[in-house]
């Protein structure tokens, strides 16, 4: 007897779903806005109704087992009788005559009635579907009469046809559980640590914990973390989510899994790419009457759906893409209902911890049993703190204005009434470009609420309007941030700045860490930050799970001595004696060059100084230079990283800026780069914003300054560092200038591979100190 449990929810989107994808359609509501939509209409109900009711139904056939299960919205008695009610929540016009009921809605209705019908042996009942006007909360009811007997051959007739889709996710299952059983490590024998850091991962998913994991570059994080997470899955609902902020880390993570498949690993891999990245359009444009993969999608996504699970394993970015022009369906929101049926996600923070992109199905329901790999997780803190933040310009209003300007009814009077909020913003600024307050103005948040609702009700009335998409892309903005403020408390400012010609109002959240921690907690049931960077790891604990958390320190695998880290300590880069250093780093570079022709890079704290010190070199330096631009697209750096695999006659000494596109994510291997050197402790920028976290963080952990710079700076000299040893058979040097780096603090901050670095007072020591080391290889 084959066993399977199934939300109707599911069962009824995947059956019943048609129809056109558009930037109105129901996935649009919010979680927070359909709630309080529901809860709005249940608050009505009578003392004899019921709300929320859990309901399930065990259908019996000839040698499967199916436990349907789902949540009625609504059980009501009226003139006597009773009646089932679903909910749902719409910014279409309900009072449109072109609007009818949605064939998913009606169809899980019809399975709720005939659950309630058996389980209670009643023979009919009344039923009905209420529409509610995010705008206005107006309903509008859709009314049926329910016979079981004539129940009974839609409910079976949608349990046969789903049966189909049932047996192929069965089959899968068992293949994927016999796979994971005979699943051997890939390799003939682990890296140093890498067992280490598996058996921590197993445990933790095992345990449904948090674990912070230092994995030095050379463990194998990747494949540990995904191998022990794969050998803990037990349940068919368990998801894996592998979250990595860089293109490259998803790559690695992918041709990890690839390996595993080859090695007999039979799972489902999906990537997922951001709507903007992987939209076929040349401008994106969410309309069914301009996009051919949004008109009908929904009426061709199951048979798109059923093609690629049949036909591929590792669902690449490339394979999402070809099996969407082929079905001509949006490609990113056919990710998306790929996702339901998978069981590895690789994807970007925000899809799991943004509550305005989050992936609702995983984190806002109970159906799935979520798994969360965080890789470089060192990006997080600012991350997280981004994505509880919100941001509105001024300049944004006025072409909102225009794009809107042949609404009717007009949104012209809405507009004005925010512009109105920015003029009396800018009379503020006259005494400062930076205002700050720790609430946000009612007014302005008046204002904008206001405006949302004149937007909805011009698009109700104007549907065929010829900038309806850019109006929608407005209005999404304005419900971000509308959004955010939901989540407004202690660790929140309001920030209002003077742009050039343009004024910004932030939202800006200071600290993230109990959003993240509850998503972690109550939603995921297994989660691991790991990052060869999480130095010191209590304050990463601290500023992304509240302190929560078990602790892994792995040793790097690679031979401390093949890495000579030097501290130069009598130059300061600090920003007052900055002119001052210029000929002190350049002797210093010039001593590296002489030492040993190669490849080298020079990470510098700004674009400022990194300019400064191009400007002073001598025009014969013996190296080609490569340089930084601030505007630099991927396929430019690409082919400044090639530069670093070819043969030449010089050195090749690039300038790059620590943090940057160039400091993390590539690997430099073997004779590709000879060694680093970081200019300053990478502290970031001296602002009005960095000094509110100062400040939050000085009044929250007492260490104010460590927190909002030190930390932050610190993990960027460890990042550029960490360029230089890549495998066991590398070796290279890293130079360290600024005399803040022989201080007890900086000390104490130094990875344990760094323990044995040098202390050099002058350039010409630096190069004896070099020309010993090279000669041992």
């Amino acid at each position: 007897m084959k066993l399977f449990r199934i939300g109707v929810g599911e069962l009824v989107s995947f059956l019943y779903s048609s129809g056109d994808l558009s930037s109105e359609t129901f996935q649009n509501v919010s979680l927070l806005e359909g709630t309080k939509a529901h809860q709005y209409l249940q608050s009505k109900y009578q003392s004899t109704d019921q709300a929320e009711i859990p309901i399930s139904y065990t259908y019996l056939g000839d040698d499967l087992e199916i436990t349907l299960s789902g949540r009625m919205d609504g059980l009501l008695t009226i003139d006597g009788s009773r009646v089932i009610e679903e909910i749902k929540s719409t910014r279409f016009p309900i009072f449109d005559d072109q609007f009818m009921i949605n064939n998913e809605h009606l169809a899980q209705l019809k399975m709720y009635a005939f659950m309630y019908l058996k389980n209670n042996h009643l023979e009919d009942i009344l039923g009905r579907v209420t529409y509610i006007q995010l705008s206005d909360y107006k309903v509008r009811h859709f009314e049926y009469f329910f016979d079981v007997d004539l129940l009974k051959d839609f409910f079976e007739q949608s349990i046969l046809k789903y049966t189909e889709w049932l047996e192929k996710l069965y089959l899968h299952n068992e293949r994927k559980r016999a796979s994971l059983e005979k699943l051997y490590f890939p390799f003939d024998k682990f890296r140093r640590g890498q067992r280490e850091m598996m058996a921590a991962v197993y445990q933790t998913m095992k345990d449904d914990d948090i674990l912070y994991a230092i994995a030095p570059t050379g463990i194998g994080k990747t494949m540990a973390s995904l191998f022990a997470t794969l050998k803990s899955l037990t349940e068919d609902n368990q998801k894996i989510f592998y979250l990595s902020a860089k293109t490259q880390g998803k790559k690695v993570a992918l041709e990890t899994l690839d390996m595993l498949h080859e090695s007999g690993l039979e799972t489902k891999t999906l990537e997922i790419t951001s709507k903007d990245t992987i939209c076929f359009l040349e401008k994106r444009e969410c309309d069914p009457e301009k996009c051919p993969f949004a008109k009908g999608f929904f009426d061709r996504l199951q048979v798109a759906m059923v093609d690629i699970f049949d036909h591929e394993t590792l669902m690449t970015r490339e394979v999402v893409e070809r099996y969407a022009r082929k079905h001509t369906v949006c490609p990113f929101e056919f990710s998306l209902y790929v996702s339901y049926f998978v069981d590895v996600i690789i994807c970007d923070y925000n899809y799991v911890f943004d509550p305005r992109s989050h992936l609702i199905r995983y984190f806002d329901e109970d159906n799935y049993k979520p798994l969360i790999l965080v890789d470089e997780a060192h990006n997080m803190i600012s991350r997280s703190r981004d994505m509880y933040s919100s941001t509105l310009i001024r300049s944004d209003f006025i072409k909102l204005r225009r794009l809107a300007n042949k609404i009717k009814p007009t949104i012209r009077n809405a507009v004005k009434k925010v512009l109105d909020q920015f003029d009396l913003f800018e009379e503020q600024l006259t005494v400062s470009p930076f205002l700050s307050f720790k609430t946000l103005n009612e007014s302005f948040l008046d204002a904008i609420l206001n405006l949302m609702k004149k937007i909805e009700n011009g698009i109700k009335e104007n549907p065929k309007y010829p900038k309806k998409t850019e109006v929608i892309e407005g209005y999404l903005s304005l419900l971000g941030f509308a959004r955010i403020f939901e989540y407004y408390n202690d660790a929140y400012l309001t920030n209002i700045e003077k742009l050039d010609d343009d004024i910004s109002v932030t939202i800006q959240c200071l600290d993230a860490s109990e959003f993240i921690l509850d998503t972690v907690k109550n939603k995921t049931y297994g989660s691991v930050f790991f990052s060869a960077t999480l130095y010191p790891i209590d304050y990463y604990k601290e500023l992304i799970t509240s302190g929560y958390g078990e602790t892994l320190k792995i040793k790097s695998p690679f031979d401390s001595e093949r890495l000579k880290v030097v501290v130069m300590n009598q130059i300061s880069t600090r920003y007052q004696h900055r002119t001052s250093s210029i000929m002190k780093v350049i002797q210093t570079i010039e001593s590296v060059l002489s030492s040993k022709k190669g490849n080298y890079i020079a990470f510098f704290p700004s674009y400022q100084y990194m300019n400064q010190i191009i400007d002073n070199l001598a025009e014969d330096i013996d190296a080609d230079l490569i340089v930084q631009e601030k505007e630099m697209d991927q396929n430019l750096r690409n082919l400044m990283v090639e530069r670093f695999k070819n043969y030449n006659e010089k050195s090749q000494l690039a300038f790059f800026v620590m943090g940057g596109m160039f400091a993390e994510g590539i690997d430099y291997v073997g004779d590709m780069l000879n060694g680093v050197i970081v200019v300053g402790v990478g502290l970031p920028m001296l602002n009005e914003p960095n000094n509110q976290l100062k400040d939050y963080y000085q009044d929250k952990f007492s260490k104010g300054f460590d927190y909002a710079y030190t930390y932050q700076g610190m993990n960027k000299v460890i990042q550029a560092v960490g360029r230089v040893i890549r495998t066991d058979s590398d070796y290279g040097i890293a130079i360290l200038i600024d005399d803040r780096f022989n201080t007890p603090l900086y000390k104490k901050l130094f990875p344990m591979e760094w323990k044995k670095y040098d202390v050099i007072d002058t350039p010409k020591s630096l190069k004896k100190s070099l020309d010993l080391f090279w000669s041992k290889f």
